[in-house]
């Protein structure tokens, strides 16, 4: 018998593609802040908690696709399906056969395990068997790839088993210390699935994840059928959800802010530099200044992140001297440190921009090259004045694929709208 919610999982695995960012075994991905950061701070995408169901959710609100507690698991008899905050579902009022295992994805982590048993820095991911009974797990399969490519899973070899009640914690490989077990990291910064197959291929559970949300935890709570959320690291024991978490809506700890709460922030309060525009709450807790605008006449006028070259535009009437300003895709707040910012570009001395004038600036480890390169899914780049204060003189945020041709400002120059898939032109008008 096929179950709708397990081939509604295998649906959703397949429409959502999993590439970490990162080298296999690793929890590495983009370290810059970049518009590929697509979840919102619920974890459920940006439009979980409008009531219906959208992308990667598994529900919203009432929406719950028709579906009831058997369909999501045949463990289930019986009881009351639910949705959960971050749109995924809740099964914790749902009933158990008693005569079946329950093996759910239960805990994941994209950065190290803090403590205990499985310290150390290596991501996890933790199984738990919900039901009354001992399950078989020799031959399933774990990974991030839905297609189960054989480099990007682990298969649970023979004699493995999960006992009811029972956790099972598994740690990303690290070839070259021989330690752990599946051949992918997690990733700590973009949004993919991981998924969990029995021997015969057949879907048992899927979760897609913002992987910043599970920087500490993102863990079912309670174990094995509640809806998932952010947590504190309980590797091996019983989940628990933070008492304080980034997407709460509450500032707390070391938070300038969270969703819609910008603690009376403005673009131009921040003394950045920035003159106006609409200041928001990045999914990570932090200002995204994406839409901060300044009225300089200097400019990022072009980028490709295929050639990963970057244009800069004089649209002014007097010569500009850029000596000591910076280039760079690090996130630029107050917390910049150009002196540990160890891939950046500063102009050298003498570095002029006629008016009118054009500077293409190469990627590469040369005079007046950029070192950083261009996130083809994402990226943000600025140009700085770190003297005397720190001032931002122009910046650009660009989404995935949207600068593999080219991202130019239409019409040309200060006032022009940026605008994805331009005419690559290169030290020459838009």
């Amino acid at each position: 018998m096929t179950h709708p919610r397990l081939s509604a999982l295998a649906l959703l695995v397949t429409a959502c593609p999993s590439d970490s960012g990162g080298a296999e075994g690793t929890s590495s991905g983009p370290s810059s802040s970049t518009a590929a950061d697509t979840a919102d701070s619920t974890g459920g995408g940006a439009d979980c908690g409008n009531g219906t169901r959208n992308g990667s959710e598994e529900c919203d609100g009432s929406d719950l696709g028709g579906l009831e507690c058997k369909d999501v698991s045949p463990s289930y008899n019986g009881g009351t399906l639910a949705c959960g905050a971050t749109c995924t579902f809740d099964a914790s009022a749902c009933t158990i056969a008693p005569d079946a295992a329950l093996v759910r994805l239960n805990e994941l982590t994209s950065d190290s395990v803090l403590m205990g048993t499985y310290a150390g820095p290596n991501d996890a991911i933790e199984l738990y068997n919900a039901g009354s009974v001992d399950a078989d797990l020799a031959g399933w399969k774990l990974s991030d790839d839905p297609t189960f490519l054989a480099s990007k899973t682990y298969v649970f070899p023979p004699g493995t088993t999960l006992a009811a009640g029972e956790f099972l914690v598994l740690l990303s490989l690290d070839a070259a210390a021989m330690t752990g077990d599946f051949p992918f990291g997690v990733s700590d910064s973009m949004v993919e699935t991981i998924v969990l197959a029995d021997g015969g291929g057949a879907m048992i559970d899927a979760v897609t994840v913002d992987g910043y949300l599970a920087r500490v935890s993102y863990c079912r709570v309670p174990d094995g059928t509640g809806a998932w959320a952010q947590c504190d690291q309980t590797f091996g024991a019983a989940n628990e959800a933070a008492l304080t978490a980034c997407g709460n809506g509450v500032i707390e700890d070391a938070e300038v802010c969270d969703g819609s709460d910008l603690a009376g922030n403005t673009c131009t309060g921040l003394a950045l530099g920035f003159t106006g525009g609409m200041l928001a709450c990045a999914p990570t807790c932090k200002f995204d200044t994406s839409d901060c605008t300044t009225t300089s006449d200097l400019v990022i006028n072009e980028v490709e992140s295929t050639t990963d070259a970057i244009e800069l535009f004089n649209g002014g009437d007097v010569v500009v001297n850029l000596s000591g300003l910076i280039l760079t895709d690090a996130r630029v707040d107050a917390a910049y440190d150009a002196t540990v910012d160890d891939a950046e570009l500063v102009f050298a001395s003498g570095t002029m921009l006629a008016p009118g004038g054009y500077l293409v600036v190469p990627l590469g480890l040369g005079p007046g090259q950029h070192p950083f390169g261009l996130d083809a899914q994402g990226d943000t780049i600025t140009l700085l004045n770190p003297q005397p204060t720190l001032t931002v003189i122009d910046h650009v945020t660009y989404g995935d694929g949207e600068a593999a041709m080219s991202y130019c400002r239409q019409p040309n120059g200060p006032g022009g709208a940026w605008t994805a898939d331009c005419t690559p032109s290169m030290d020459a008008e838009n």
